[in-house]
């Protein structure tokens, strides 16, 4: 009799499973006979024939079912099979003909990283940047070790890798025979670093990232905060931190704005394989604050760098910021009889105090040399930075310094130099700022700051071709699509 595929795998393929399942089988057998009523000795010949055929008709019937579970299991493991040639037939078809997967798949190696096959058969590995991680430790996980060390070394005179900061993307690239082709990394939203193999060398530099540029306009009318009012129009945050930027030497943006103040940007959004990667330059702004309409336009000044001018050519920037904080609050003013809230005496209050929350970032107002970094009895840690023209800032009750921060050194306007604090005489995190104007103390909030230069007489009527422009597309006159951002890139 042919043998049945139960009967194989118990004989033949698979003598495991088959002395396992036969053990189960006798056991059930043994004690289904067990159950059996007895009967009398005078039927016991007739009852044991009875018995055995009952016993070989179960036994048949459980081969039969092991017979067809097999069969099926045999009949699936044969259909995934052929599906797994036809997925290697079409990949290989994909490679041959240069189509490549549509997304990305986790390397099989370490799913941290996604694989992409391209058509020359080179494969990129790309990932993010986690907690913890260091760029030899990330290198080390796609190469040797010696080749780590060796990306990362070719790195340190262009951009030092060990800079690195959570969330930032990068790719890895070997060729078809696994050998090392390139790394990138995205430093900035402008730059990445790129480490490429060239000549039997290593070489390293910093590249433009490449975007698809869309240009917006985005409006809104302010009823409880700036913040608010653009997030209610679906941007990002980080939109009316650049919007104030542009206007925070016309604007205070802390004790100035109202409801029913109202904006106008022109900004270009910067997208990757359709992915919105935020913003680039705003190319103009409109923003009325107390029925006051203050305008600003990009332009490149005689340095050749962008700024942002009035419709007369006049710099937005000065030489000093409206305040040292962004987005908080005044919780006392400048007063010469103000009483103190711990001492309980009128001391006068000769500066600003900034109610924010602990470990806000404090700028400095303008360019100057930080003359004192340290501890000043009830003004706990503070910073001194002298300005020119006989201008002085002081900024007290800090929780600490900004990295490398020292007398003696040079900062910039709008540099951030310190972290709000409630260190010294101070009942809670606020920032006490101060301003001296030749040795006397002066109300910051009345303080004439002159201008950046303007626009050079010898560009105006280009300048003015530019904000004809600008005002095309915020009047709806031209359409967004058409923008074109070379106009722009001087």
């Amino acid at each position: 009799m042919k043998k049945s595929f139960f009967r194989r795998i118990l004989v033949r393929e698979c003598p495991v499973w088959g002395i396992l399942f036969a053990c189960v089988c006798i056991v059930c057998l043994t004690g289904r006979a067990a159950a059996e009523p007895s009967v009398g000795t005078s039927s016991s010949h007739t009852g044991s024939q009875a018995a055995s055929s009952v016993g070989e008709q179960e036994k048949e019937g459980l081969f039969s079912f092991f017979d067809s579970f097999f069969e099926e299991k045999k009949e699936e493991a044969a259909d995934a099979a052929d599906a797994a040639e036809t997925a290697d037939a079409v990949r290989e078809e994909s490679a041959v003909s240069g189509e490549a997967e549509a997304d990305p798949a986790p390397w099989e190696e370490n799913d941290r990283f996604l694989a992409e096959r391209h058509e020359d058969g080179a494969l990129s590995l790309s990932g993010t940047v986690e907690k913890g991680d260091t760029a030899g430790g990330i290198l080390q996980e796609l190469t040797s070790s010696s080749e780590a060390y060796a990306i990362v070394d070719a790195a340190e005179k262009v951009w030092p890798l060990r800079k690195i900061r959570v969330g930032q993307p990068f790719v890895f690239v070997r060729d078809h025979a696994g050998n090392f082709v390139s790394f990138t990394y995205e430093a900035n939203r402008d730059e990445q670093l790129v480490v490429s193999r060239q000549d039997g060398e290593l070489k390293a530099s910093l590249e433009k990232i490449s975007y698809d540029i869309e240009l917006a306009l985005v409006k809104g009318e302010i009823d409880s905060s700036l913040f608010d009012c653009v997030a209610g129009q679906g941007e990002e945050p980080l939109l009316a931190i650049r919007l104030a930027g542009v206007f925070e030497c016309e604007i205070n943006f802390i004790n100035d704005i109202r409801e029913q103040d109202s904006f106008e940007v022109l900004v270009e959004k910067r997208y990757r394989k359709g992915e919105f990667k935020g913003y680039g330059h705003i190319l103009a702004a409109w923003f009325t604050n107390r029925g006051k309409r203050f305008e600003a336009y990009l332009y490149a000044g005689e340095d050749g760098v962008l700024h942002h001018y009035n419709a007369r050519g006049e710099a937005l920037q000065m030489a000093l910021l409206k305040a040292p904080l962004a987005f908080t609050r005044v919780s006392s003013k400048f007063n010469l009889k103000r009483r103190h809230p711990i001492l309980g005496v009128v001391r006068p209050h000769e500066g600003i105090d900034y109610a924010a929350p602990h470990g806000t970032p404090v700028r400095s107002v303008g360019d100057g040399v930080v003359t004192r970094a340290g501890w000043g009895q009830g003004y706990g840690k503070m910073i001194v930075v002298r300005h020119r023209n006989g201008l002085e800032t002081q900024y007290a009750h800090l929780s600490g310094f900004a990295r490398n921060l020292k007398k003696g050194a040079k900062v910039e306007r709008g540099d951030v130099i310190g972290f709000v604090g409630a260190t010294g005489l101070a009942t809670g995190p606020h920032l006490d700022f101060r301003m001296r104007k030749n040795g006397r103390f002066v109300n910051p909030d009345d303080i004439i700051v002159p201008r950046e230069e303007p626009v050079d007489k010898a560009h105006m009527d280009d300048f003015r071709r530019q904000v004809a422009l600008s005002r095309a597309f915020l009047h709806g006159e031209t359409e967004l699509a058409e923008y074109t951002p070379a106009e722009w890139a001087r």
